[in-house]
């Protein structure tokens, strides 16, 4: 029964302790400033299939922009 006791208590100080670091740790901040409700710059890219997209031919559609690194 102790060494049940022993370990639940172990645990809830594992939790406590983690619990403590997150909310210590500093965030970073976002490098510009929100631009909340303001249409976005027109561009242009090439899409997987070498096609051309313009961001503006999507005007009146909702599109979500996903950037990510590669590493090829």
């Amino acid at each position: 029964m102790k060494k049940k006791i022993l370990i639940v208590t172990g645990i809830l100080a594992l939790l406590l302790a983690t619990g403590f670091v997150a909310a210590l740790y500093d965030y970073p901040k976002p490098q510009i400033a929100a631009a909340t409700n303001q249409p976005a710059p027109d561009f242009t890219l090439t899409d997987g299939s070498g096609g051309s997209f313009t961001l503006s031919s999507q005007r009146g559609h909702k599109v979500v922009l996903y950037f990510y690194r590669g590493y090829w």
